[in-house]
């Protein structure tokens, strides 16, 4: 049988005075390890299309990555975003490989950044800096950095409980922002103790996709957190057939 193929949106920054598509290792891993074939993606120029590369995959993974520009969810404060923006070639993108893949009815996977991405593409909103505009007790990592481990909640009979199979699920954490207002048509299905979303899913399409703010690729050793992949490469598999 024919693996699955699972396209990868890539960071995209500049070194050397030239723009790069780069994929992290642990996601790539985790995939070859589920059983799928990994492709790191490449922005469509001239007269190719997102369409074009959405036909040929199966599976999408939405990674994590910098800041969202907070003019795109009406942010108010600027000054508490990191260093490091999105780039807007990189969101247009993102945000277009998403619909698609969601209008193509194939398994998507959004991590952290993705996550985030997801909530503000339904037009939702975030918390810039969640140290300074959240009350909290729980230490969510530093971002690009040291990761933290605590528990999320999940909701019982969530796509994401279902595939994890743990309603507590350890999880591994590094980020600064997080969700503020919960996008029109998404449903939390995942918490924090201190109250901050951590899963989500589509009220009307539950089985679209997963979106998490964990990063399971970091915990590669934990059978829990790679479900998650298993589960994208099986639908993308039965999608493949």
């Amino acid at each position: 049988m024919d693996k699955p193929l699972i396209g990868i949106n890539p960071y995209y920054f500049e070194r050397n005075q030239f723009y790069w598509h780069a994929t992290k290792e642990l996601y790539s891993e985790a995939v070859w390890n589920e059983g799928g074939i990994p492709v790191t993606l490449h922005y469509p120029t001239n007269n190719c299309s997102v369409m074009e590369i959405t036909d040929k995959i199966d599976g999408l993974v939405i990674v994590g990555g910098p800041d969202l520009p907070n003019k795109l969810y009406n942010g108010k404060h600027p000054e508490l975003l990191t260093g490091e923006i999105m780039h807007p070639k990189r969101e247009l993108f993102d945000r277009a490989i998403f619909l698609e893949v969601k209008q193509q009815g194939k398994p998507i996977l959004a991590i952290c950044a993705g996550f985030q991405h997801v909530n503000v593409i339904y037009g939702g909103s975030l918390y810039e800096d969640i140290p300074s505009q959240l009350e909290s007790k729980i230490e969510h990592g530093v971002v690009n950095g040291k990761f933290s481990i605590h528990t999320v909640n999940l909701e019982t009979g969530s796509l994401v409980h279902q595939v994890m199979e743990t309603l507590h699920p350890s999880v591994s954490s590094t980020h600064h922002q997080g969700i503020r207002k919960l996008g029109h048509g998404l449903k939390a299905v995942g918490w924090s103790s201190d109250g901050l979303v951590e899963a989500i899913e589509d009220e009307r399409n539950p089985e679209a996709f997963i979106a998490i703010q964990w990063h399971p690729e970091l915990m590669p050793e934990s059978d829990e957190q790679m479900r998650l992949f298993r589960w994208l490469v099986k639908i993308a598999g039965k999608i493949k057939k």
